[in-house]
């Protein structure tokens, strides 16, 4: 019998074969709800650890908006909470404005993943930069390809779309809407000065 360790590797090795055929076998696992609002919260906190980790190995700049997503892991993770509930959101509505099937519980479900794989990249993203500085960008090259790639496979399958060109039209688009939103959200809460020299 596998296990769930087993079950994450055995997914995760056919999303990279077949992304579609792999939010297909994720969506088929009955996955239960609180598990997915858990799974968000976790991959939340893991991203905010990596990246406050990053930040040790190469201190931030002087930008003022690195600056105040470094200053507090727990910030960091709320922030991050924040993008992925937005994200989970827009995918739903957004595709559903578009004539897509994906329920809100599936969009979570496949945002959680997608981040969890993306967790993986982030940290070959780590090693990299410590043991093969030099390729650091080519890594990180090759890691926001491979985001937009799994992001759109997942999108088109979860909601039912045939063509990835479209969905990356559609995701990019969005993504800018979503992006201005979230600037003015967190300007309220945090103050505009936060963004000044973005």
């Amino acid at each position: 019998m596998m296990t769930l360790t087993d079950q994450v590797v055995a997914l995760a090795k056919r999303t990279f074969e077949d992304p579609r055929a792999g939010v297909r076998t994720l969506l088929g696992l009955g996955v239960p709800l609180p598990a997915r609002t858990v799974g968000l919260v976790l991959v939340s906190v893991l991203s905010a650890l990596l990246l406050h980790l990053g930040f040790f190995l190469l201190p931030p700049t002087d930008d003022p908006l690195t600056q105040f997503i470094g200053q507090s892991p727990l910030g960091s993770a709320v922030i991050q909470w924040v993008i992925l509930t937005a994200t989970v959101l827009a995918i739903h509505r957004i595709g559903r404005i578009f004539g897509g099937r994906a329920t809100l519980p599936d969009s979570l479900l496949v945002v959680v993943w997608l981040q969890m794989i993306m967790l993986g990249v982030q940290v070959v993203q780590l090693l990299t930069l410590i043991l093969f500085a030099p390729l650091a960008g080519l890594v990180n090259l090759a890691g926001l390809v491979l985001f937009f790639w799994l992001f759109t496979s997942f999108i088109a399958e979860v909601h039912g779309f045939s063509s990835r060109w479209a969905v990356l039209a559609g995701v990019i688009g969005s993504g800018f809407v979503i992006a201005f939103a979230l600037v003015v959200i967190l300007s309220m809460f945090f103050g505009p000065e936060v963004f000044q020299g973005v």
